[in-house]
């Protein structure tokens, strides 16, 4: 790797100057670890943008991240984000085999890899599910593997928020696998392993050790979590305002400092919970429709993205999806030509079709992408043959 020398030099560098940073505007504290005597792979949960620097400051060897390619199209700013940590891209519309080799090279190289594996931040407090080929990539990397758990992220930076939250937040190292432990360990076993020492119920941590977590204007755009409301039933009704949000049929709520949700009558007090119902309703509501969009937003914007490069602005209009298409800006694309649709950030939806052209849908009014990302996977299950079988986590 050319440039190896001078990421250790950056990334010792930064422990100094921006740890004590990081730690005093989160609230972050970690255990030191040491290491990892490389190579290893690193596997963390994941809650915010910064858990690359959350999990780094627990180490003190250099480890290479894999982000999102779509951090390779800010211009300036992916340059300098290259220069600096040359992070490994990953498309995660695709089954994205550059990155795999690359992750192996670099092992192969003696370097560390650091990998979220969920590949997705959690919306309700919860690990999510961990791709099967995550087991492969350990087996294949014939390195040690180190398991990392952030615990306290989730209501420090809600995935659905805008604003940071100032509480407590922690991250450890869990265990140390070795790769000749590895070798004798079935792809079951190492699943089982991983999915038991990143998991995190971030509510349950909060019943049993309830902390503040203080900021401003804790609610707003909580609507791109929380999509239908268990008042009405409606689909996209749901709106914010400093710590409240509310719907046109008159629920209101308040999201409090402890991260639980308050309102006359409201039975779903944790985002956890009311994701978990929603996503029950939502079943129910994609199996009585008939070819009525099952849900849809006014003032979409649609983008061609080019890899690692840019977006190309390609229309602007309503999106919606039924049980045969999804539509955006005047376009129609069949599902059974969809082979992946994800949520990049708070509300950016990305899709991809089978010949290999991704899509993104942008927004400037807080609207959940969340939802069309989950009618999309429950009408892959239902369907259980061709394209729409192979979905993103």
């Amino acid at each position: 790797m050319k440039y190896y020398l001078w990421h250790r030099f950056i990334y010792a560098l930064l422990r100094v100057v921006a740890g004590p940073f990081v730690k005093l505007v989160f609230g972050y504290r970690c255990k030191k670890a040491g290491g990892p005597d490389a190579p290893s792979i690193v596997i963390a949960n994941h809650n915010a943008d910064l858990d690359p620097a959350f999990v780094g400051l627990g180490f003190s060897r250099h480890i290479y991240f894999v982000a999102s390619e779509h951090a390779f199209r800010w211009g300036l700013g992916s340059k300098i984000l290259k220069f600096v940590f040359d992070p490994i891209p990953i498309n995660k519309t695709h089954a994205d085999i550059f990155a795999i080799k690359e992750m192996l090279r670099r092992l192969k190289a003696g370097a560390n890899i650091g990998l979220f594996a969920e590949g997705d931040r959690s919306y309700d407090g919860k690990t999510g599910n961990i791709p099967a080929s995550t087991a492969k990539l350990v087996k294949a990397g014939k390195a040690d593997l180190v398991t990392f758990r952030i615990e306290g992220g989730y209501f420090t930076t809600p995935r659905w928020a805008v604003n940071k939250r100032k509480g407590r937040m922690s991250g450890a190292v869990v265990n140390r696998y070795a790769a000749a432990e590895l070798k004798a360990m079935s792809e079951e076993q190492i699943m089982a392993a991983i999915e038991k020492d990143i998991f995190e119920d971030a509510y349950e941590r909060q019943r049993g050790n309830p902390v503040r977590y203080k900021g401003k204007k804790l609610a707003e755009t909580i609507e791109t979590a929380l999509y239908i409301c268990p008042a009405c039933k409606k689909i996209g009704s749901l709106r914010s305002k400093d710590e409240i949000f509310f719907c046109e049929c008159g629920l209101e709520a308040t999201y409090t400092e402890t991260g639980f949700l308050d309102g006359e009558d409201l039975q779903l007090t944790t985002i956890t919970d009311w994701n978990a119902w929603q996503l029950r309703q939502l079943s129910e509501t994609i199996e009585k429709a008939a070819d009525e969009p099952i849900c849809s937003d006014e003032g979409q914007r649609l983008y061609k993205v080019i890899a690692a490069k840019d977006n190309e602005l390609i229309g602007e209009g309503r999106m919606f999806i039924d049980r045969e298409n999804f539509h955006c800006a005047g376009r129609t694309f069949e599902l059974d030509q969809i082979v992946r649709m994800v949520v990049v950030g708070r509300m950016t939806l990305q899709f991809a079709l089978a010949d290999g052209t991704s899509y993104e849908v942008h927004s400037d009014t807080p609207r959940s992408a969340l939802k069309y990302k989950e009618v999309f996977r429950i009408l892959n299950e239902s369907s259980g043959s061709g394209l729409r079988g192979h979905t993103s986590s």
